[in-house]
């Protein structure tokens, strides 16, 4: 927040300083806005709705005030202050989340009328639209017109990436109002539409469940993807214990709620964060024990290094619910990240006793990454017997194992993982590059590295693997060429930084050399006494090449 505000502080200044001959209350409301879009645009979305109210204290009807405020207020996952900002817009001629907003808590209070009200008045975005669209169709269904409903959705089943949605959205109002049979149906069109929803996966094994069609529901929920799932193995959990009902009632704040999540998922493939939360944070207002999506929402708090404001989120997780373990995963990643990383691993451990799988490899990654290859190890010997034909399970494993020092296993679980997955970038990345570091197989190994990097062209740490495998083989201009664009891809990586300095000196740049070494000293690097040593005396003379046909 101090960076957002001194980022805005000279926009502010230069604004305001053009502001002469007005009040002094309407200056200040203006360097609240500007501060509050820089805000936004940086996606500090708490800071941003702070400003924002900030002025509008001042300015209490201003539309673009009340429109920035509740962006940010969805944004930041806070529904008390999206509803405030929404009740301060006006009634016909409001922005469209303030429509949005209101519409929201009408369906959530079974208002047709006014719900229907407020969404004719929806124009904004196309996200915004959609949005609206999405609560219209739960509305139209609380009043009953489900006929109407269901025909405008079928012919939209399959429009892609929005066609599963649509199609889930059929089925849950045929489901509410009790056409089983044509439900059925269209939830089997849902499951091949290309949208993976929980929620929409459950209705449909519930309605299977209620129908006598046990077995079906069983198998639905067998998949692999839906076996991670905390909710559907919930529901699988119910229905083998003879249970007849696995979901709660829909209603059509549920209804409309799972509509939301699913465009949430959506934007998010779209790369538009910002929608994506306020997605979240409507389904949290329609349907307030969703831990589903206040379980998403978090996880993309996190991701945008709002710590604080993600385990805030999580606390507000029911214990009880089905997501409450995921939710205390998340928050030792998070822990973690923020650079404790004892706390982290002691929160881990806790988790790891529940004897859940995720909470077990949740451990064993987190003593991987803290050296700890001795304790990593048999708790992934232990998760390949229970599941032995996972790669990642093989590939942990076996870099655990590299790093013990026990080669011929390692090497047998990386090309087990492989025969199970055989394009996975990672494995083929540390495979190939264990050989040519090692002088073995170098052919095959770089052959390996080359089609990571074709698999994933964007990593700095896949390039960076092939310009260093060309150094090995004594292939400089080569190696350069690699290494320059893996610096490219991450600039403040230190080891694709070092490794840069390394070929600049085989190819006689010796004063470029030096430069990249220094640059690696100042991003942490965990080999700086290797790194100075360099500055100060250079390398060795280059060994002998090595031949990749060899």
């Amino acid at each position: 927040m101090l960076r957002t505000a001194a980022l805005a502080a000279s926009v502010c200044l230069a604004a305001c300083a053009n502001t002469v001959g007005q009040s002094a209350p309407e200056s200040r409301s203006y360097a609240d806005y500007l501060v509050g879009r820089v805000a936004n645009a940086r996606s500090d979305h708490t800071a941003a709705a702070d400003r924002y109210f900030s002025a509008l204290s001042r300015k209490p009807g201003d539309e673009s005030l009340i429109e920035g405020a509740l962006t940010a207020s969805l944004a930041a996952g806070d529904v008390d202050r999206a509803r405030r900002a929404a009740r301060m817009a006006s009634r016909t001629d409001a922005p469209a989340l303030a429509h949005i907003v209101r519409a929201s808590d009408a369906i959530a209070a079974q208002r047709w009328s006014q719900a229907s009200a407020e969404l004719e008045h929806v124009e904004g975005t196309a996200a915004e639209e959609l949005l609206a669209r999405m609560l219209a169709v739960w509305t139209q269904t609380g009043q009953g017109r489900v006929g109407d409903v269901a025909g405008d959705l079928a012919p939209l089943a399959s429009i892609r990436p929005y066609g599963g949605l649509f199609a889930y959205q059929q089925a849950m109002v045929l489901d509410y109002s009790g056409q089983q049979t044509e439900a059925l149906a269209a939830y089997n069109t849902a499951a091949q539409g290309g949208l993976w929803l929980p929620n929409g996966v459950g209705r449909h094994a519930d309605l299977l469940v209620r129908t006598g069609a046990r077995d079906q529901a069983l198998a639905l929920l067998s998949t692999e993807t839906n076996q991670g799932n905390p909710a559907l193995a919930a529901a699988r959990a119910r229905i083998e214990a003879g249970e007849t009902v696995t979901m709660e009632r829909l209603t059509a704040a549920r209804g409309a709620a799972a509509a939301v999540y699913g465009l949430s998922v959506i934007f998010r493939q779209e790369h538009d964060p910002a929608a994506s939360l306020s997605a979240l944070t409507l389904a949290l207002m329609l349907d307030p024990d969703f831990d589903g999506a206040r379980l998403a929402l978090a996880q993309q708090q996190s991701e945008l290094g709002h710590i604080d404001r993600a385990r805030a989120i999580i606390a507000e997780i029911n214990p009880n619910s089905p997501y409450a373990l995921s939710a205390r995963i998340l928050e030792s990643w998070m822990i973690h990240d923020n650079g404790d990383e004892a706390g982290a691993i002691a929160l881990a451990q806790t988790n790891a006793a529940t004897g859940d799988t995720r909470a077990r490899r949740t451990l064993a990654d987190m003593y991987r990454g803290a050296e700890r290859f001795a304790e990593a190890e048999p708790i992934y010997t232990e998760l390949i017997a229970e599941r032995p034909n996972e790669w990642r399970s093989y590939f942990s494993r076996g870099a655990a194992r590299e790093r013990l020092g026990r080669w011929p296993e390692a090497e047998a679980d990386f090309q087990r993982a492989l025969e199970l997955s055989p394009d996975q970038p990672d494995v083929l990345n540390y495979l190939g590059y264990s050989w040519v570091d090692r002088g073995e197989k170098l052919q095959e190994g770089l052959a390996m590295i080359r089609r990571a990097a074709e698999l994933r062209p964007m990593s700095g740490a896949i390039i960076d693997s092939l310009g260093w495998a060309y150094y090995r083989l004594g292939d400089y201009p080569q190696a350069a060429d690699w290494l320059e664009a893996a610096v490219r891809l991450e600039p403040a990586d230190a080891t694709l930084n070092d490794h840069l300095g390394d070929v600049y000196w085989r190819l006689d740049r010796r004063i470029e050399a030096r430069f990249q070494w220094q640059r690696a000293l100042t991003l942490d690097p965990d080999n700086a006494d290797a790194i100075r040593a360099k500055i100060e005396n250079g390398l060795p003379p280059a060994p002998p090449p090595q031949s990749a046909t060899r």
